[in-house]
């Protein structure tokens, strides 16, 4: 491999891994703000009013918002995300209240609601080092730093609460979201095909759900999705009151038990890296009728280890879905409307 070569392969790799320290950052601080507000006087509406905080900005906010990927392009909506959240960080780091805290995690919500469909546009605008360096591999490098960080990030929070004070959490967070940020800035892109502006924003925040839904795979995907995600609340309750009920297992038990599913999903983040655009129709199906063999193992044997082995092919089925529904949905719709679309 020449040096040229090697250099596009590194700054290819910088946006996972700054991705990567940026999610284990914010897995870990996340971690210490739940048991800090738990622990606090006010946790009766505290620890509520954080998850509230976090998921609501995500299903409301971003699809409303998601026109300013046309206007500013994914590098501007990252860098100015991270920015905004360095200051929202800094400022709880220096009154951590609960109050405080909970402003902080509301605001910070708004602020990246359009991170992760950024991240994406940037990763699939990015030349490509070789001919089988694919949109799916670009985009499989994004979910194996998030996914790694989502499993590394709680138990280095957990050990850091005990010995810090949450505002240095806050301060090493904010390092890592600038690094997220810097990164963003000279992330080298491709120039995508411009088209002007002459509709107006509420036109823009439907074309791309009307888009999607006028293609035959993405229709199908898509009306899969409603149901996996009631599914999917369903799920994880469920999965924890089988460990504790069923398995009887210790809250050691229980965490190792939830684990097997996230470690399915980083083995099956590499094989979703094979998933094209011509086949990605066939593995969303395949995946689809293998999670539920993988789940019907824990539900037909109620023993720890086969619980942990079905989990585990339930979470590579998982990211084999998800690798195959966003190939499907960036090839239903035209490149100036994949950042909606995401």
């Amino acid at each position: 491999m020449s040096v040229s070569n090697l250099r596009h392969v590194a700054a290819q790799l910088s946006l996972p891994l700054a991705h990567l320290i940026a999610t284990v950052s914010s897995s870990a601080t996340m971690l210490a703000v739940m048991v800090t507000v738990a622990q606090g006087e006010f946790a009766g509406w505290a620890v509520a009013a954080v998850l509230l905080s976090v998921a609501i900005p995500q299903i409301v906010l971003a699809p409303l918002a998601a026109p300013l990927l046309d206007r500013f392009g994914p590098r501007t909506i990252v860098v100015s995300s991270c920015a905004a959240q360095i200051v929202l960080l800094l400022g709880a780091a220096m009154m951590p209240s609960t109050a405080m805290i909970v402003a902080m995690v509301a605001a910070r919500s708004c602020v990246s609601a359009l991170d992760s469909a950024a991240l994406l546009l940037l990763a699939d605008r990015a030349p490509r080092a070789a001919a089988d360096d694919s949109t799916a591999r670009a985009f499989a490098r994004l979910d194996t730093a998030r996914l790694v960080g989502g499993l590394i990030g709680p138990v280095l929070g957990g050990i850091a609460v005990q010995y810090l004070n949450i505002s240095w959490l806050f301060v090493a967070q904010a390092g890592a979201v600038a690094l997220l940020g810097v990164i963003a800035r000279f992330y080298p892109q491709t120039t995508p095909t411009q088209s002007p502006v002459t509709t107006s924003w509420w036109h823009r925040v439907a074309e791309a759900p009307r888009l999607l839904f006028r293609n035959d795979a993405a229709r199908m995907a898509l009306s899969g999705l409603v149901l996996a995600i009631v599914f999917t609340s369903l799920f994880s309750t469920a999965q924890t009151l089988y460990a504790l009920n069923v398995l009887a297992l210790t809250p050691l038990g229980v965490a190792i038990l939830t684990q097997c599913f996230i470690v399915g999903r980083l083995v099956g983040s590499r094989i979703g890296a094979r998933v094209t655009s011509t086949t990605a129709r066939w593995w969303l199906i395949g995946a689809t009728g293998t999670m539920g063999v993988g789940l019907l193992i824990p539900g037909l044997i109620r023993i720890d280890i086969a619980a942990g082995v079905g989990f585990a092919i339930a979470g590579l089925s998982n990211a084999v879905q998800v690798a195959a529904i966003r190939l499907i949905v960036v090839d239903a719709v035209p490149d100036n409307t994949r950042g909606r679309a995401l």
